[in-house]
């Protein structure tokens, strides 16, 4: 790979148009050529159509799709890939492993991406840890429940009794379902990023003011206490991450901590991360290109989204 031409192959990154003009920023900085790529489900007009070339490519869940990346990443030379989905996770580490690609996949093992994807792999997980997360106590009312394969706060429901609970479960697998009582509290994201070489290189917290179907519009960022900087880093020991991992927990008014999920990739407020210093694009290419990286001094800031509209003549 020629050191200031890079490719990057996002996939499914349609609506991350911060995201992307980051790794532009970050390109700029490094003195990078970069050209960016997006796997989506067709090559219609999306959000980052100005910042990528939009390829069409098979589910990320179908076998063919392995076949359609290997064949992609010759065809345009691709030199870094990056998941943008829970499902894209789970099929680059299996590419990663089996493939023995000549791209860099910015991506977690396959245990890790094939658990941190099913929401009951993930609670097992959590247990043989020792990570905190929610119990499903008996007679104990609201409880939550999920399924084990949802995301963006899909296939979610709030119970308030047996009967609820019976009739949401009615005619359905109750094994693809995760049961947990529902605990409200402040929910806190947490971006950090791994690398193989350095280990943990930092992270920031963002408490979660406003959601919209699973993701944040509204966040401020903070410093973290002695027992989540513990628990963070805990968890980042955990062998098998790389790049950026999103982990997400509940905080009680009394500050005990219940961890949520973990979503080994950028995290829908990742760029608030990244804006406060954690600067990850530039990890990811510096990595690429086996340059030495230094993180600077971490700042707070309130992150507020809203609407940006994008036209394309038809």
């Amino acid at each position: 790979m020629v050191e200031d031409k890079v490719n990057v192959l996002f996939l499914g990154a349609a609506k991350r148009t911060s995201l992307l003009e980051r790794f532009q920023d970050a390109a700029q900085k490094l003195g990078v050529d970069l050209s960016m790529f997006s796997c989506e489900k067709d090559e219609s007009f999306c959000a980052i159509s100005h910042l990528a070339r939009i390829l069409a490519g098979p589910k990320f869940t179908a076998d063919e799709f392995q076949d359609w990346l290997r064949d992609t990443i010759a065809k345009y030379n691709i030199d870094i890939v990056i998941p943008n989905m829970d499902s894209a996770t789970v099929a680059l580490a299996r590419f990663n492993e089996t493939a023995k690609p000549t791209a860099k996949c910015m991506v977690s093992s396959f245990e890790l991406c094939e658990t941190m994807n099913d929401k009951i792999l993930s609670e097992k997980f959590f247990n043989k840890h020792g990570f905190p997360t929610f119990t499903n106590t008996d007679g104990f009312y609201p409880k939550i429940i999920k399924d084990r394969f949802g995301f963006g706060a899909k296939g979610q429901y709030i119970v308030q009794s047996d009967e609820e609970l019976n009739q949401v479960l009615s005619g359905k697998d109750a094994t693809r379902f995760l049961i947990q009582d529902y605990r409200p509290g402040i929910e806190t994201s947490v971006d950090f990023y791994v690398d193989p070489v350095k280990g943990l290189v930092g992270y920031v917290l963002r408490d979660r003011e406003e959601v919209s179907d699973g993701e944040v519009m509204n966040c401020t960022t903070r410093y973290p206490s002695d027992a989540e900087k513990d628990l963070i880093e805990r968890i980042a020991a955990v062998p098998g991450w790389h790049g950026c991992i999103t982990l997400q927990y509940i905080r009680d008014n009394k500050g005990d901590i219940r961890v949520v999920e973990i979503n080994p990739r950028f995290g829908g407020g990742a760029t608030c991360a990244i804006e406060c210093g954690l600067d990850m694009p530039t990890y990811v290419l510096a990595e690429c290109l086996g340059r030495d990286y230094q993180v600077g001094k971490i700042k707070n800031v309130k992150m507020v989204r809203s609407r940006r509209d994008f036209f394309h003549e038809i």
